[in-house]
């Protein structure tokens, strides 16, 4: 793609879209930023071409349109471009165009950002100059555009991705292709669940022949959405083919099985040394905010898992600690009406006790009051301290919300972090 003198739009002046200007600018074209915001953090956008506030017809000036992943298909401007047949595609598939290294792609509701690190770390480890990107924080752009300028050598993508971004992502090349899972998550977005599966699985378009996908045999959708013979099926217990003690890895419970089995399908084809890849799954320790160690309290085991937020990842966090009682912090913004209840009833014999909290806590509370222990705090700190009020030795308290985080927070992070905070100043 011969993007110099051309005029690019940029829809959103985040992140991702401050990078795909970057890149575009670094090769040659004119761009333009559209953010609907007035607020905007940082000053970067002012050194483009920009209007800030609204989406106006100066978008349409443009050959091509580079949509940043929070913004939603169905905004007016959107339905402007696609009526005057102007290019619409993703950061990640603009970056894509300026890389002939090779790339992974890795999407699914849960364990996308473990699975991620993981492979990178791998790669890393085996002396690959792996390059990690997507939706786990760093956008694509800025690794292409670090590969162009420094001239890498033996450089390989490794990419998160989100459904967001797989919206507008038509032509990226991937050499491998990997779907954890599916499951309800999105609905905010999406006009149905169905919508939701199929923009996940827009990644097999991203392959052809002479590629892999691999997905996990055990979730119930892919099984049903997914050709038989046709790609590759891995499952939790696949990570016991490297012959390790998995009891010896730091990623805890059956979900991070999983994730290993699917990282291990990954590397595979890169015939990476496997005492290597043994060597990084022992010291690969959880990422932080996903069933993050955080102390060990009067005897009460910590732990924040404050990504979690959907019922799925929620109850993976859960069944991570067969063998303890555990007292739960659930709540937040729930991305959908969830019914909580039917989803740990399995677990009752476990919990002890649940603490509700947020937006969305009353709702679950009162789904929850009937088979559980349970009680509902509106604000977060109050929730997290009647948690700790019913804690005992050897018991394990959990953050894990099954929510999002935006009715008390800016992010999941923020929200672990303030945890962190109170249980460090306890200990």
């Amino acid at each position: 793609m011969n993007i110099k003198g051309k005029k690019i739009s940029i829809l959103g002046a985040g992140k991702s879209g401050l990078s795909a200007a970057k890149l575009a600018s670094f090769l040659g074209a004119n761009i333009f930023i559209s953010d609907s915001s007035n607020k905007i953090e940082g000053d970067d956008y002012k050194n483009y071409e920009n209007e800030l506030g609204e989406h106006s017809s100066k978008v349409l000036d443009s050959s091509l349109i580079i949509k940043s992943p929070g913004i939603p298909n169905t905004i007016e401007i959107i339905k402007k471009a696609e009526e005057k047949n102007i290019k619409i595609i993703s950061e990640i598939e603009f970056a894509g165009f300026f890389t002939q290294s090779p790339t992974i792609g890795i999407t699914g509701s849960n364990g996308k950002t473990t699975t991620a690190e993981l492979v990178n770390q791998i790669f890393l480890d085996a002396g690959y100059n792996s390059l990690l990107g997507g939706n786990v924080g760093v956008p694509f752009s800025d690794n292409v555009l670090k590969e162009i300028e420094i001239g890498m050598k033996k450089t390989i993508h490794v990419l998160e991705m989100s459904s967001f971004q797989l919206e507008h992502t038509k032509e990226l090349s991937l050499e491998v292709g990997c779907i954890l899972n599916i499951s309800k998550d999105h609905l905010d977005r999406y006009d149905n669940y169905e919508d939701y599966i199929q923009t996940k699985l827009n990644i097999i378009k991203l392959l052809d022949e002479s590629n892999y996908l691999i997905y996990n045999q055990e979730d119930k959708v892919l099984r049903e959405k997914i050709e038989k013979n046709k790609f590759i099926p891995f499952k939790a217990s696949d990570s016991s083919e490297i012959r390790i003690n998995l009891d010896k890895i730091p990623l805890k419970g059956a979900h991070n099985k999983s994730n290993i089995s699917a990282a291990l399908g990954i590397v595979k084809k890169y015939s990476i040394d496997t005492d290597k890849v043994k060597n990084t799954l022992k010291k690969f320790n959880p990422l932080e905010h996903r069933l993050e160690y955080v102390a060990t309290m009067n005897g009460v085991i910590v732990y924040n898992d404050s990504k979690a937020t959907n019922i799925e990842s929620m109850t993976a966090g859960i069944n991570a600690f067969k063998h303890k009682m555990i007292i739960i912090i659930v709540g937040g913004l729930a991305k959908e009406q969830s019914d909580f209840l039917s989803a740990i009833k399995a677990t009752r014999a476990r919990i002890k006790f649940i603490s509700c909290y947020g937006e969305s806590g009353n709702d679950i509370y009162q789904n929850l009051r009937s088979e559980f222990n349970c009680r509902y705090n509106e604000k977060f700190s109050d929730a997290v301290n009647k948690a700790i009020a019913e804690c005992k030795k050897e018991d394990v308290l959990l953050l894990s919300p099954g929510c999002a985080s935006y009715d008390q927070f800016s992010s999941y992070i923020d929200r672990g972090n303030n945890f962190k905070k109170i249980i460090m100043g306890l200990t």
